[in-house]
This record gives C-alpha cells, sequence and structure tokens, in this order.
C-alpha cells in the first residue's frame, strides 16, 4: 500500500510543479515587448524560465528519484557541502533577482544582462548535477 500513496503523493508533486511553472509564465509575461529594453528585458525572462525548469526537475529528483549510488561514489559527510551551498543560493539568487527587478530605475539594462547570467550560470548548474546524477549525493 505504501506505493500507492508514493504514487500519489508524486502525481500531486508533478500536478503542482506544472501549475508553479504556468502561474510563473501568467506573470512573467516573458514575451510581453518593452520598448527600450526589448533584448535584456527578453533575455532575463527567458533565463528565469530555463532556470525554473533546471531547478523543478532537480528538486524532484531530490524527492523522487532513484538514489543508488555508483560503488566509487559515497555521499557527503556534511550537511554543508560545496553542492548544497551553491543548491541554497540557487533558491534564493535568481528569485530574488526577478522580484526586484522593477525596483531598478537606474542601470537597468546592465542589471537585466547580470541577472541573466547569474540564471544561466545556476541553469547550467543544476542541469550538470542532474544530467551527471550529482543529486543522489546530496
Amino acid at each position: 500500500m505504501g506505493g500507492f500513496f508514493h504514487n500519489v503523493f508524486q502525481v500531486f508533486f508533478l500536478i503542482g510543479y506544472m501549475l508553479i511553472f504556468v502561474v510563473t509564465i501568467i506573470i512573467l509575461r516573458p514575451f510581453r515587448i518593452h520598448r527600450r529594453r526589448m533584448k535584456s528585458t527578453i533575455a532575463l525572462k527567458v533565463s528565469y524560465l530555463l532556470y525554473q525548469i533546471s531547478f523543478l526537475v532537480f528538486t524532484y529528483l531530490l524527492l523522487f528519484g532513484n538514489k543508488e549510488l555508483a560503488e566509487d561514489e559515497k555521499p557527503y559527510d556534511t550537511l554543508f557541502n560545496i553542492h548544497f551551498m551553491l543548491f541554497l543560493t540557487a533558491t534564493i539568487l535568481p528569485n530574488l533577482g526577478i522580484m526586484i527587478r522593477k525596483g531598478i530605475k537606474r542601470n537597468r539594462i546592465e542589471y537585466n544582462i547580470i541577472v541573466t547570467l547569474i540564471n544561466i550560470l545556476y541553469f547550467i548548474y543544476l542541469l550538470f548535477l542532474c544530467i551527471s546524477r550529482k543529486w543522489a549525493l546530496m
């Protein structure tokens, strides 16, 4: 019976993750054209959506993925390792960057470019963790 509830829980998480992503798209309106900062704004929003996808996939794998390790791999001894610290910053920085973007009036193009680069770096990092199965070590 535990397998049934695990599968139901997994389906609810998938539905919740899809709902989070759809609401993010609705709120963010990624392809809404801004006259003065068109390219940097679109780049920021698209990079945030890429980050969001990789973050949701990573957290799904962390919760429900198969955590069987190869014989030569061993889990981290401490909670505060480099991957955990990067994961913590990945939960805060891109979200903070997208939330305070409207409060930035001066140097908005530069701000958009910097936050876009941060989003892309976290996207690549989380994608690396998903593909290399480093998430199973956490």
